[in-house]
């Protein structure tokens, strides 16, 4: 315990470093150019082999003395097009982008380090080790393009479980969850189009106006959480795209809107998405206008859930390397991710590390250009990497779980990848 501990800390700056590295310089996704040369350099130091997949990432081998299990340990590499304040919520942040219209907002910089970070750790025991370790650093997980590629050279590779951690901006620094069962949502998109008859502002009772058709609409989708939904259900949807009209005295012939649904439960998603369609329907017809689907909502059942198992297996790490307080239970995260594609194929944990300081100013939300991190945290999330894979090669039970038979480019494609 007191080992790896001392030996955590000895490499805290190693991994702060690499973080504060990647956040001045980062890239968006699967323009990875520099990141990726960072990441292949450190595994070459390292002594770490690795493959590189195009428009996909890089994958790692550490292969231990003795055969047994497999496990991978997953990152991802990208940055948001968007700008970064100088400042979090308190003060000016230790380090900001360089580089404009791109910034490290959502954590993926700290991912990245930690996972050079237990890379390096776990290298130096390989003669310790019964059993392998795969290093999966992906590309473009923002915009879902290089999930399907890195993806598929795991599945030809193959693994018995997978391990991935993401910050948390409302999680206390130094905490961590790897709480069993859902931990993120599914999400179906949609995007459509109201079609009425334009007219003269002067005279709206010769037109059909698309804005209130969409109006009366919009009521109705507010009023389906709270009487058409189950309340034990945990559900969320909302409109982010409203777009209509060209001058003040026009009405327009048609309105365009777009949003989305995150649900943790497939039933309840697919019960919302019937009624969306059929309050669409009613509320066009009742006001003359027609509507057209660019992206109609599909159903999904890509939740990130962490496999019951495997969180025991997590919880005993982290207590074992840290401390039982350092464990933290919280609420599923209605965010979605492309972890779910890995968990359709191998078991795992996908942990939330908490990396709030509110004394420092740091707890604005993930993809908010003040966004920050206390680095303290980051030390927790190497440990927990490196003592789960360890527990986890070690692990001589079963594990109750079922891979999806369709390969992967099949799966993807049924979800528009």
């Amino acid at each position: 315990m007191m080992k790896l501990s001392e030996t955590v800390a000895s490499i805290e700056q190693y991994v702060i470093d690499i973080r504060r590295d990647l956040h001045r310089h980062p890239e968006i996704g699967l323009q990875e150019v520099r990141t990726m040369n960072v990441v292949t350099q450190e595994l070459s130091d390292l002594g770490i082999p690795f493959e590189i997949v195009q428009d996909g990432g890089i994958i790692g081998f550490i292969h231990g003395a003795q055969s047994g299990r497999t496990i991978i340990l997953r990152a991802d590499l990208d940055a948001l097009p968007m700008k970064e304040s100088e400042l979090n919520l308190k003060q000016k942040k230790a380090v900001t982008s360089t580089i404009a219209n791109a910034a490290h907002t959502c954590g993926h910089d700290a991912h990245t380090a930690m996972l050079l970070g237990a890379a390096k750790i776990l290298s130096s025991k390989r003669e310790e080790l019964a059993g392998s370790i795969i290093l999966a650093f992906e590309q473009g997980e923002e915009m879902g393009g290089g999930i399907k590629n890195l993806l598929n050279r795991l599945h030809q590779i193959g693994a018995d479980g997978i391990w991935g951690i993401h910050l948390k901006s409302d999680l206390q620094a130094g905490k961590i969850s790897v709480d069993a069962g859902p931990r993120m949502a599914a999400a179906s998109g949609f995007k459509v189009v109201l079609k009425g008859k334009a007219g003269h502002g002067s005279r709206p009772d010769l037109a059909v106006s698309p804005v209130d058709c969409f109006v009366d609409f919009y009521q109705a989708l507010r009023n389906m959480r709270h009487s058409r939904l189950s309340p034990f259900e945990t559900i969320t949807y909302s409109i982010g795209i409203v777009q209509a009209g060209s001058a003040l005295n026009i009405i327009p012939d048609t309105l365009e809107f777009a949003g989305s649904f995150r649900y943790l439960n497939k039933e309840q998603g697919e019960q919302a998405i019937h009624i969306f369609k059929d309050i669409l329907a009613h509320v066009s017809e009742m006001h003359n206008c027609s509507f057209e689907y660019k992206m109609e909502p599909v159903v999904s059942d890509l939740v990130v859930i962490n496999e019951a198992t495997c969180a025991k297996i997590a919880a005993a790490a982290v207590e074992q390397a840290l401390s039982k307080e350092v464990l933290a239970t919280i609420p599923a995260w209605m965010a979605s991710e492309s972890f779910s594609f890995y968990l359709k194929y191998f078991p795992g944990v996908f942990a939330f590390l908490g990396v709030q300081n509110e004394e420092q100013g740091m707890g604005a939300e993930h993809h908010n250009e003040h966004f920050d991190i206390d680095e303290s945290a980051l030390i927790v999330g190497v440990t927990s990497t490196v003592q789960y894979a360890l527990d986890f090669l070690a692990y001589k039970g079963s594990i109750d779980y079922t891979a999806t038979d369709k390969d992967v480019p099949e799966l993807l494609s049924q979800y528009g990848f």
